[in-house]
């Protein structure tokens, strides 16, 4: 059903495509995407961690208990800084301190060609802002320090040798 992607795979750091159009394809995609979400426990996924560079990310938001899709996102940070820690799916048992914005206007079409606007804090802002980084090849490794490289050094080790 596909594998998440991970650390030290090209996919990853590639810039994805945007979106033409809602086709079969893409419906396909998406319900691939929302099987290995589910499968992960995670609470986002970008198109590029299952190997499509493509500008689609999905994310739970788990106060109305419902998976957001976004296609060809935009996203304008509001307001607030928040430093907290951060894991993802393709770094698996690594998490690193990262700092985002509070507050988030996310701009998208969801997976039935329907425009969109949300505004989100908390939780399901850094999220998308995860999930955003992604579709533009930035990672959560990105962010951090050398100490805390350093602290997750044989980890890391391990996904690059994968």
């Amino acid at each position: 059903m596909g594998k998440v992607k991970k650390f030290g795979e090209k996919v990853l750091r590639m810039k994805a495509r945007k979106v033409a159009g809602i086709d079969e394809e893409i419906s396909r995609l998406v319900r691939r995407m929302k099987t290995v979400l589910n499968r992960e426990e995670g609470l986002g996924l970008a198109a590029p961690q299952i190997g499509v560079s493509k500008r689609i990310f999905i994310a739970l938001d788990r106060e109305n208990k419902k998976i957001i899709t976004a296609i060809n996102p935009e996203l304008t940070c509001l307001d607030g800084k928040e430093i907290d820690f951060e894991g993802c799916l393709s770094f698996p048992e690594i998490f690193f301190s990262i700092e985002r914005a509070r507050k988030v206007i996310l701009k998208g079409i969801d997976e039935k060609g329907e425009s969109f606007a949300m505004e989100a804090d908390g939780i399901l802002a850094r999220c998308f802002q995860h999930e955003m980084d992604h579709l533009d090849g930035k990672l959560i490794i990105d962010y951090a320090t050398e100490q805390e490289k350093a602290n997750s050094r044989e980890k890391l080790e391990r996904l690059a040798k994968r």
